[in-house]
């Protein structure tokens, strides 16, 4: 073990901070990250391994994020107009405890409190939305005891259903009904707004890859991808024209760069799945398939492929080049009204179908058959959220927070049921830069940076076994 601590020390130099999809493994926002397509660098449950369950009680089911050993996520006690209720409540992501409450201030008319997304050790929520009709300032809350940093400067209009995305830097991606805009982490300040027109008002969130914001608007004859520049906001240019007359989805980009949207209405003549590709002059489409008209999801793709909802009521993974069938559920029970969506490290897909007494959550194998499933009543946008060694969060209503986890040796790198030299070898190439098994990455003391101390603690880790 001395003999390979030394030689590894000589590969600290030149490793620097992860990039967003391995940042802390946390899930800052409804897609789970900045392009929202659900992808996340670990081994999700195998089973439906309760770790812990309970929390404060809630009409309605919420959109929980996570950031490092921290799950947020508001607990709504009635219905608007609110004074003092409804909290962005935090709970230790191990045990389940709560850690603080928060309530958003509230003025006359304001909505019901939304928690925006998570990362680098802060939380922001708002009482803005009602599907665009209430606007407000955000809040900026520190994530180790819910005291208030900042305010926005500006009120926004968005909601829950349309959700955040941050980029590189931290800074928030606002899109509401108007207006797209970009809000710095340090102080709240707006660094651009940039003119748009939501189809409807919510579901108006947009997706951030490659220096690139991705919204859908509406334009003469249906709607349109509309690319923006990240740093400025100068709109640069829109996909062609999908017919269409409402959409209440948003689009998300895969780790490819492919950009997806589910432009669907309840009208078989003009619901389709689209993949574009973005050339770096223009949106072309890739291709379409028929779908299924779904409300306020969040889908999931991978690399080579996406997770497109049909309208059997089938979940079908598609090829991102070209749209033909990798795999299929088959035809669900339970209907799919608003799923949301993520995939681990392994391909497998893990599902809530958004529906209220039939709701549901689910978890397919990476050939799509069934793995497990459980029943969340009133699930609505309460999952899935994802943490640090896999951690699945789901909210439903009541006290019904759960979070399942499937304990595994954190010292057996490569996954082969031993601890041996042959984990040695997988976490030295991993840590130089190489090639690291599913679910594994080298910030093994997850702080975001890969360093000496992640060499430390996996020695450690190997010295004491399983």
């Amino acid at each position: 073990m001395r003999g390979f601590s030394v030689g590894v020390c000589t590969m600290v130099l030149g490793v620097g901070v992860l990039g967003d999809a391995a940042r802390a493994q946390g899930w800052s926002n409804a897609g789970g990250n900045a392009g929202r397509n659900g992808s996340f660098a670990t081994l999700g449950p195998d089973a439906a391994d309760l770790a812990w369950q309970g929390g404060r009680s809630s009409i309605i089911a919420w959109q929980p994020v996570i950031d490092g050993s921290r799950v947020f996520l508001v607990r709504q006690t009635g219905f608007p107009p609110e004074t003092t209720a409804s909290p962005v409540v935090a709970m230790d992501l191990e045990t389940g405890r709560e850690l603080w409450a928060a309530n958003i201030p509230a003025n006359s008319g304001d909505w019901t409190t939304w928690v925006m997304g998570a990362r680098d050790g802060r939380v922001y929520a708002s009482r803005s939305g009602n599907g665009s009709s209430v606007s407000a300032r955000f809040f900026c809350l520190n994530a180790s005891n819910g005291a208030t940093i900042w305010q926005s400067v500006q009120t926004i209009d968005a909601g829950a259903y349309d959700g955040v995305v941050f980029a590189e830097n931290g800074d928030l991606i606002v899109g509401g009904f108007r207006t797209v805009r970009r809000v710095r982490a340090a102080d709240g300040g707006t660094v651009w707004t940039a003119d748009r027109l939501c189809s409807v008002s919510g579901n108006c969130g947009g997706a951030v890859h490659g220096g690139a914001v991705y919204i859908a608007d509406a334009v003469p004859g249906g709607h349109a991808i509309k690319k923006f520049d990240l740093a400025t906001g100068a709109f640069r240019y829109q996909s062609p024209t999908m017919a269409g007359f409402t959409i209440q989805n948003s689009p998300m980009v895969g780790p490819d760069g492919t950009v997806y949207l589910n432009r669907v209405q309840n009208n078989a003549a003009v619901d389709f799945f689209y993949a574009f590709e973005d050339t770096g002059s223009a949106l072309v489409e890739r291709w379409r398939v028929e779908s299924r008209w779904t409300t306020g999801s969040e889908f999931a793709a991978t690399q080579d492929g996406v997770y497109v909802p049909f309208r059997d009521n089938s979940i079908r993974l598609l090829r991102a080049q070209d749209g033909v069938q990798i795999a299929s559920t088959g035809v669900l029970a339970q209907p799919l009204s608003s799923p949301r969506m993520a995939v681990d490290a392994s391909g497998r897909l893990y599902m809530s179908n958004g529906e209220f007494a039939q709701g549901r959550f689910f978890a397919f194998n990476a050939d799509l058959s069934l793995r497990w499933s459980v029943g969340v009543t009133n699930v609505n946008i309460g999952a899935p959220a994802f943490g640090p060694e896999g951690t699945l969060v789901v909210a439903g209503v009541g006290t019904n927070v759960r979070a399942y986890r499937t304990d595994r040796c954190q010292a057996d790198f490569d996954g082969d049921g031993f601890v041996d030299f042959f984990d040695l070898s997988a976490f030295a190439e991993c840590f130089e830069g190489g090639t690291c098994p599913p679910g594994k990455n080298a910030d093994f003391d997850g702080d975001g940076f890969v360093d000496f101390f992640d060499f430390q603690a996996y020695a450690s880790a190997f010295e004491a076994g399983c």
